[in-house]
């Protein structure tokens, strides 16, 4: 990392999100991690609250705004803070390769967080927990946005624990499965997204998730062969790859809505 200064100085972008249900996705850009830990104290619930946060033109205000406001806080708070503070931390290091995160010693990252005035056994928590997400793989998933729900879901449990310990590799376009991506975002978990909104999700896109993935989880429908080349290029480039089988004709899935 360059400096433990730059940790709180260093802005981001947010995930791909709804601003109203039915409304377009957008991403909010975060002008600090403590920005995005205090914003988020009123998702999913006050988005106007969020987005007052994400306006405040100093750490000292944006912390201030979110002090006097405590009754509007979301009720599980307490519980899901650590998380909250690791997803930033992960969202900063995916966007800003530059500040070294992926490989900054601990002490130096916890530095770097100590002007957020949090309890220093919690910072030394949150950080050891991010060492150990930015440790983790990267997986991409392939076939989501056209499987059953219940297979989808299955899969996903299986990488999610108490822990953001993964990160997920998505495009965001109209082929992104959103309500896999927002359910990874209401367990804290990273995104990392390939290509551009406008993208077709062509072979060079699906090539580019691949390569950005430790592991690659495909969906395919029992006699289909419609992602033979996404496996073959991953198992050509030495990923891992879980093959997820349905019944054709299953029940499509129906959307689920991020909660950051």
């Amino acid at each position: 990392m360059h400096t433990p200064d730059d940790l709180l100085q260093t802005a981001f972008i947010g995930p791909w999100v709804r601003s109203a249900p039915g409304a377009a996705r957008v991403q909010h850009v975060y002008s600090s991690v403590l920005h995005w830990y205090e914003a988020a104290k009123f998702m999913p619930h006050r988005p106007d609250l969020r987005d007052a946060i994400l306006f405040s033109p100093s750490l000292k205000e944006a912390r201030k705004y979110a002090r006097l406001r405590k009754e509007d806080w979301r009720s599980d708070w307490n519980l899901v803070r650590p998380s909250i503070l690791i997803a930033g931390l992960g969202f900063l290091a995916l966007q800003r390769p530059e500040l070294g995160l992926d490989k900054a010693d601990l002490a130096s990252i916890k530095a770097g967080l100590a002007p957020m005035g949090l309890p220093d056994r919690f910072l030394e928590a949150c950080v050891e927990r991010f060492d150990t997400w930015r440790n983790g793989p990267r997986v991409g998933f392939v076939g989501a946005d056209l499987a059953p729900e219940p297979v989808v879901g299955k899969a996903a449990a299986k990488l999610v624990s108490t822990l953001p310990t993964w990160t997920l590799v998505s495009p965001c376009n109209g082929r992104a499965a959103w309500r896999l991506h927002d359910w990874c975002l209401s367990h804290f978990v990273p995104v990392q997204y390939v290509g551009l909104p406008t993208d077709r999700f062509s072979r060079t896109l699906q090539h580019d998730l691949v390569d950005k993935s430790d592991q690659v989880v495909v969906f395919e429908e029992r006699g289909a062969k419609r992602h033979d080349a996404v496996i073959a290029h991953a198992r050509k480039t030495k990923r891992k790859v879980s093959l997820e089988l349905y019944a054709p004709g299953a029940e499509q899935p129906r959307q689920i809505e991020g909660l950051i």
